[in-house]
C-alpha cells in the first residue's frame, strides 16, 4: 500500500522534537530565575504549535487505511487546540477545562463507544456534587466551586479515557502509544493539580513548571501517532493487521471481497 504522508509526519515529528528541546529549556529557565514576558510568550506559541503540529499528524493520517480513527483523534485535537488557547492565553481556566471535556468525551467515542453513557452519568453525578458540596466544606466561593467541580467531572473522564485504551480493539503497537500517551496525559495532570494548589516557590510547585509539558507534549505527540497506520515503521510492526482493527474504509473492504 502506498503511503504517500510518511514524510510529512516525520517533518512534523521532528518539528515537535525541536519545540519539545526549547520548551523544556525555557520552562527550566522559568523555574530557576524566571524569564521574560517576551521569552513567556514565544514558549507559549511554541507549545501551541506543537499541539497544531499534532494536530496535522492525524490530518495526514487520513490518507493512510484507520481514516476513522485518524478522523475522531483529529476531533479530540480540535477541543485540545481551544482548550490550550484559552488555557494558554487567556484567564479563562474553567473554559479550558470544559473543552479538555470535549476532547475526553470525543476520546471515549474511538476507544469504548459504550463507556460513554456510563463514564458521563458518573462525571455528572460527581459535578453537582462537588458543585454542592465545595462550598459547605472547603468554605470557597460559588465561582471557585464551579472551578473545582468542573475538574472532578474532569478527572473522572480521563481516568475513564485512560482505562478505555487497555479495553480498546486496536492493533498492538497502536494500543501501546495510546496507553502510554494516557499515563503520560496523567501524569502531566498530577502536575497541573500540584501547580494550582501548592505554594508558590514550594519544591514540587517548582518542579511542576518544568514537568507539565515534560509530560504533556509527548503524550499528544503520541496519541496523534496512535491515529497512525502504524506500518509507517516497517521495521517496528510486524505482524499483519486485520481490516476490521486497522479501520479501512467500507468501499476498499468491499473491493477486496468481490475480488476474493
Amino acid at each position: 500500500m502506498k503511503r504517500v504522508s510518511d514524510k510529512r509526519i516525520f517533518i512534523l515529528l521532528c518539528c515537535n522534537a525541536f519545540f519539545y528541546i526549547t520548551i523544556v529549556t525555557l520552562d527550566i529557565i522559568n523555574a530557576g530565575v524566571g524569564v521574560t514576558a517576551t521569552q513567556g510568550l514565544v514558549c507559549d506559541a511554541f507549545k501551541y504549535l506543537a499541539i497544531i503540529s499534532c494536530l496535522l499528524i492525524c490530518l495526514f493520517a487520513r490518507s493512510h487505511t484507520r481514516r476513522k480513527v485518524a478522523r475522531i483523534q483529529a476531533i479530540v485535537f480540535c477541543f485540545t487546540l481551544a482548550a490550550d488557547f484559552f488555557l494558554l492565553f487567556t484567564p479563562y481556566f474553567l473554559t479550558g477545562v470544559l473543552c479538555f471535556l470535549g476532547a475526553h468525551t470525543c476520546a471515549l467515542i474511538r476507544y469504548k463507544p459504550k463507556w460513554i453513557l456510563p463514564a458521563g452519568i458518573c462525571a455528572a453525578a460527581f459535578f453537582a456534587a462537588t458543585l454542592r458540596l465545595a462550598p459547605r466544606l472547603l468554605h470557597i466561593e460559588p465561582r471557585l466551586a464551579l472551578i473545582a467541580a468542573a475538574c472532578v467531572a474532569y478527572t473522572v473522564l480521563i481516568t475513564s479515557v485512560t482505562v478505555s485504551t487497555f479495553h480498546s480493539p486496536q492493533p498492538r503497537e497502536n494500543t501501546i502509544f495510546s496507553r502510554l500517551g494516557m499515563i503520560l496525559f496523567l501524569a502531566c495532570d498530577i502536575n497541573v493539580a500540584i501547580f494550582n494548589t501548592l505554594p508558590t516557590g514550594s519544591a514540587p510547585h517548582t518542579a511542576s513548571i518544568v514537568l507539565m509539558w515534560f509530560f504533556y507534549l509527548p503524550a499528544q505527540t503520541l496519541l496523534a501517532l496512535s491515529a497512525v497506520d502504524l506500518p509507517l515503521f516497517p521495521r517496528f510492526c510486524k505482524q499483519k493487521l486485520k481490516p476490521e482493527v486497522m479501520g479501512y474504509k467500507a468501499d476498499e473492504t468491499r473491493s477486496t471481497n468481490r475480488a476474493e
